[in-house]
């Protein structure tokens, strides 16, 4: 069965790193995002930080547990459509979907690994510097048909 979905105000201020913001069924989602956030005291950044293959997290697999159920269900749908009224989202980030209908199956993953550099010197001063942050992104958004 075919659903038809309606939104009478979507209002989104941002989204970033691999999200979506999606209003109709689709049939697969999967996403995914790594992001290595790198706080420094001082304003540097030197382009290229590191490769993503350096740091564990980003190389584990994801521990999938195998469904040993038997789901058995019946759906009925009275009436085929999705109706809403007024979504208001500030912001979406790192493999995020807001959806407004239905998805037979997705698979989001986001991983990110935070590191500080903090300079000892300015530490031994007692300075004030606040620190910066950098994030750095590689990230994909895959939905076929």
């Amino acid at each position: 069965m075919q659903r038809n979905s309606f939104v009478d105000t979507l209002r989104v201020k941002t989204v970033i790193f691999g999200s979506n913001v999606i209003v109709g069924d689709s049939e697969r989602i999967q996403m995914s995002a790594a992001v290595l956030a790198i706080q420094r005291q001082q304003e540097l950044y030197y382009g290229f930080e590191a490769p993503f293959q350096t740091f564990p997290i980003f190389r584990l697999a994801v521990p999938i547990p195998p469904v040993t159920e038997q789901i058995r269900f019946q759906v009925y749908q009275e009436n085929p459509v999705i109706k809403v009224s007024n979504v208001e989202i500030i912001g979406m980030s790192t493999s995020t979907v807001m959806q407004v209908g239905s998805t037979k199956s997705i698979a989001l993953e986001s991983r990110v690994h935070h590191t500080r550099q903090l300079d000892p010197n300015i530490l031994k001063l007692g300075g004030r510097v606040p620190p910066r942050t950098v994030a750095v992104s590689e990230e994909s958004s895959v939905m076929p048909d």
